[in-house]
């Protein structure tokens, strides 16, 4: 499948902002130290930080719903038979932590 391109893409859309002269100045700076057009630099910055925000809401979001899974799972555990490792955590704790 050949790669498409700004001018073959059918199905483009038009983005229009209004910014103050400066901030266009330094974009225009940067995107020609970059050897790039200001639209070109623009879509590249706009998608390199959209796709930085969808994986940190993603990551985030995997991570909530892994300690919702551990919760669910410890609360339905039912033992009534303790681990040492348990007992010794409990001595440990009983000996280090004076209750009033």
């Amino acid at each position: 499948m050949p790669q498409q391109t700004a001018e073959s893409d059918s199905s483009m859309s038009r983005i229009d902002a209004r910014i103050p002269l400066a901030v266009r100045e330094t974009i225009d700076r940067a995107a020609a130290m970059q050897g790039r057009t200001r639209t070109d630099f623009l879509i590249g910055a706009a998608l390199e930080k959209a796709a930085r925000v969808i994986k940190e809401h993603s990551i985030i979001r995997l991570a909530v719903q892994d300690q919702m899974l551990l919760a669910e799972a410890l609360l339905a555990e039912k033992s009534e038979k303790t681990t040492l490792c348990i007992d010794e955590a409990l001595q440990e704790y009983a000996a280090r932590v004076v209750s009033k």
